[in-house]
């Protein structure tokens, strides 16, 4: 059938079955993936309500950390986790909402505010730095480094819990 000599009723049907699937694709544009995200609630403080947010971000990436991570790999790669994911905690985030912000008595400013940490990301970049992770499979956004068996059969196992 050519478009020109088709009827008003097959033009009409093609419509009502074309302008739903254009609708579903177009608010579906993203794919919805599963993210395993920490929402927290931070404060901050710093000479300005710049410097005070950025405090809070960081924090954030801290907690989250914390919470994923022995206190004892932390304090062995405390440089490179400091150069290396704290400076850079905003990639980190997947939304930060500032709740409230004010200036203290001595002019500081301290922020309150609501971080959404991709757990994902940020353990990604913790393995890289080949720190000991407390999770024991990777995530939908965490890379999976090598192949099963060509790691050293010599090494102790990184996820055996320490006494």
């Amino acid at each position: 059938m050519l478009i020109g000599i088709w009827t008003h009723r097959e033009r009409r049907l093609l419509w009502c079955l074309l302008l739903p699937l254009v609708l579903i694709l177009t608010w579906n544009s993203t794919p919805n993936r599963a993210h395993t995200v920490d929402t927290l609630i931070v404060s901050g403080s710093g000479n300005n309500e710049k410097a005070a947010e950025s405090h809070c971000i960081e924090s954030a990436v801290a907690k989250v950390m914390r919470r994923y991570v022995r206190e004892k790999a932390l304090k062995a790669k405390k440089q490179q986790i400091r150069y290396r994911v704290l400076d850079q905690s905003p990639r980190y985030l997947t939304s930060f909402t500032v709740l409230s912000s004010r200036v203290s008595e001595n002019g500081t400013w301290e922020v309150t505010g609501e971080a959404q940490v991709s757990v994902d990301k940020l353990l990604t970049s913790l393995r890289n730095l080949e720190v000991e992770v407390l999770m024991w499979a990777p995530g939908p956004d965490q890379a999976i480094e090598g192949r099963r068996g060509t790691g050293s059969k010599t090494k102790p196992d990184r996820f055996k819990e320490e006494d």
